[in-house]
């Protein structure tokens, strides 16, 4: 009988852990249909200040590298010029790159959410638009 407790008291704490573990799923599960599905959770007044500061800052770094190179070779305006224009350009692409990277993740969040809800995107296999009725015949 001396054997026989330990293995009872074992499966007493493993159904207890099994009770917590669901449990927690459950409030973890709860909490994020609440949450925004979104995984960039920033804001959009964030995401433009992070954009502003992309084009900002390469524009700066071209200005400081032309004038630094105006002043190294003796060309004056030209440098600057010139690298005020590939900052500008660099600075665009930065914002650019990272508005297409909000889009993807805007993308394969409804993608997400089609997928748990079930819904399949324009057509669900019996001539039906995305909001089930019938589409017309051509």
């Amino acid at each position: 009988m001396a054997d026989h407790d330990p293995e009872r008291s074992l499966q007493a704490k493993g159904d207890d852990l099994s009770k917590r573990l669901r449990k927690a799923r459950q409030v973890e599960l709860g909490t994020a249909r609440k949450e925004p599905k979104l995984r960039n959770e920033k804001s959009g007044l964030g995401q433009a200040f992070r954009m502003s500061t992309e084009l900002i800052s390469a524009l700066l770094v071209g200005v400081g590298l032309g004038w630094g190179l105006d002043k190294l070779l003796g060309t004056k305006p030209w440098m600057m010029i010139i690298c005020i224009f590939l900052g500008g350009a660099a600075g665009i692409l930065n914002v650019y790159n990272t508005a297409m990277r909000m889009a993807d993740d805007v993308n394969e969040d409804l993608k997400e959410d089609l997928k748990e809800t079930g819904a399949s995107g324009a057509t669900n296999g019996n001539d039906t638009g995305p909001d089930g009725r019938q589409s017309p015949e051509k």
